[in-house]
């Protein structure tokens, strides 16, 4: 009779369980329906595409590239003439200054920090033009250009010294381009108002100083030559193939022959590179090839 009863109890409860199951599922079920009911509708988005920066079209050959509008002075410059030249493997762009004695040379206004790009030092010496110039210590590749290397000279205010002779660039107080090794001692004797460290010397009296191609191989370069009248050329160029495999760039044989040819008498080398930067009556004329565009740098030769 016991086990009758336990047995009972046992079936009442497998109904209980079974009872609250189906419950909670019609529960669901109903839940579901009513969810699905209401479910507001899916919002429709467009696909957005990420496209890449537009490529910069490519330079023609014959016309330089111009950039921003920058500073621009009251009156067109004159006794200056911009001229671009198209060889095998690069394209040359040649500013001609008749007055050697607008030519400075001007040092970052932030010296042992940070450099600046061409554009800025002709903004902040309200010049017409102006072309990168000589040596800094780029740490670890950051390309910040404020470590200045070597002797520079500024309107015959010392900025830089050294202690032993180096490859200098410059102009004596009349207006005379020297290219050399020489000492601060020596160059303050021979009247030299504006320096810097650089090179190195691509034409002598007229006379071709680079053997060949030279040792430093093919990239945009920048340089500065002065004809026999006083006349300076300026000069930059591109390369690293911007537009496209026949511009590789220019060697410092290709630069001294080209100097040559446009009747220097006196040229040397500029710092090139990613550093080769011509501004010109506002406007950038070249195509850096820094990966961030122009290169922040210590010094500048400048037009005023």
């Amino acid at each position: 009779m016991d086990a009758v009863r336990v047995s009972g109890a046992m079936a009442e409860k497998r109904l209980v369980v079974l009872g609250c199951a189906l419950y909670l599922a019609l529960v669901a079920s109903v839940a579901a329906f009513v969810y699905r009911w209401n479910l507001p509708a899916p919002i429709r988005r467009d696909r957005v595409v990420r496209l890449a920066s537009p490529a910069l079209p490519s330079p023609r050959l014959d016309e330089p590239i111009f950039g921003a509008p920058l500073y621009r002075p009251l009156e067109p410059p004159s006794g200056m003439r911009l001229s671009v030249i198209r060889e095998p493997n690069f394209t040359a762009y040649a500013l001609w200054v008749r007055d050697p004695r607008r030519v400075e040379i001007v040092e970052t206004r932030y010296p042992g920090d940070v450099g600046e790009t061409v554009e800025q030092f002709v903004n902040d010496w309200h010049a017409v033009a102006g072309v990168n110039g000589g040596s800094f210590t780029d740490t670890n590749w950051r390309g910040t250009g404020g470590l200045v290397q070597g002797i520079v000279i500024s309107n015959g205010r010392i900025l830089q010294r050294a202690s032993g002779p180096e490859s200098i660039i410059g102009f004596t107080a009349d207006g005379r381009l020297i290219s050399g090794t020489y000492t601060l001692a020596e160059l303050r004797a021979m009247g030299v108002t504006q320096a810097l460290m650089f090179g190195p010397t691509l034409v002598d009296h007229g006379v071709d100083q680079i053997q060949g191609a030279g040792d430093w191989g093919y990239a945009p370069r920048t340089a500065i030559g002065q004809t026999a009248n006083g006349t300076v050329i300026l000069m930059v160029t591109d390369g690293r193939e911007l537009t496209g495999p026949a511009d590789i760039g220019a060697s410092l044989g290709d630069i001294a022959r080209l100097m040559i040819s446009l009747g220097a008498v006196t040229a040397a080398n500029l710092d090139g590179g990613s550093s080769a930067t011509l501004v010109y009556d506002g406007h950038l004329i070249n195509q850096p090839t820094d990966i961030l565009g122009e290169r922040y740098i210590g010094t500048a030769v400048l037009v005023k």
